[in-house]
């Protein structure tokens, strides 16, 4: 008797469980997020849930013009072309596209955010399953997408070189090797009013990164105004590469290259 008490009480709380994740489930992957997708991966397109993908972002933010996030890829997504980031509740929902060419462990930037929202990076695998990893982010003081990225009122805001590229290449303890890219452009969304005329500040913003060694291609993404101001992109490779180029381009059809 005490036996078939124990294994109801186990069916029971694996009932618990499975009821409690469906819930979670179904509140991270509403309605809402099935319209993100078919607008930005594809109607048609499969998906599942990948916790194994981990997102690294704090769960509350002060600063909401810059997020610091990374994305760490699981060995079994290693080989993957195409990575989206998204923001459900941003104006601008999709911060970036990346395309891999040699093998990522991880990448990390610096995003906005305008209010609480799931933080969603989606992965597609090698059996054409997109594998998405969510997570919901609180944010203290909104508005991170429409208010400016610096308040002259507030702080010392330096006019700075456009265009001006920092890259920096090492190896990691943990044996991987590191590529961190930072450029000087406002990043301009739209979104946000020049406090002397009262006009918008029409959208002006990084829309392409192309990292290259001398022997080809190692990654590009496309980029968009959730991007922080000065954004910066760090992508972690498993194996090492030699001297690293990066060209960027902007909606004004500027280059910048390094």
């Amino acid at each position: 008797m005490l036996k078939i008490k124990k294994v109801n009480f186990y069916i029971l709380l694996g009932l618990i469980f499975t009821l409690l994740f469906n819930i979670y489930a179904k509140d991270k992957y509403d309605s809402d997020f099935l319209a993100i997708k078919d607008l930005y991966i594809g109607k048609n397109e499969k998906y599942i849930d990948n916790s194994n993908i981990r997102l690294i972002i704090q769960d509350e933010i002060e600063e909401a013009h810059e997020v610091s996030m990374v994305v760490k890829i699981p060995r079994s997504l290693k080989s993957s072309k195409k990575i989206y980031i998204l923001v459900d509740n941003n104006p601008i929902q999709l911060v970036t596209k990346i395309f891999p060419i040699k093998e990522l462990k991880s990448v990390g930037f610096n995003i906005r955010m305008e209010q609480d929202s799931f933080v969603r990076a989606a992965i597609l695998d090698d059996k054409g399953i997109w594998n998405i990893s969510s997570k919901k982010v609180t944010v203290k003081s909104p508005g991170g997408c429409s208010l400016p990225s610096c308040d002259p009122t507030k702080e010392i805001c330096e006019i700075k070189e456009l265009g001006k590229i920092i890259v920096k290449k090492y190896k990691r303890s943990s044996g991987d090797w590191r590529l961190k890219f930072k450029i000087n452009h406002p990043m301009d969304t739209g979104l946000v009013s020049d406090p002397a005329s009262g006009e918008i500040i029409p959208e002006y913003y990084i829309n392409w990164v192309y990292f290259r060694d001398n022997n080809g291609e190692l990654a590009k993404a496309q980029t968009f105004g959730a991007m922080s101001a000065n954004p910066t992109l760090i992508i972690d490779f498993y194996d090492n590469f030699t001297n690293p180029n990066v060209k960027a381009t902007d909606t004004k059809g500027k280059e910048f290259s390094l």
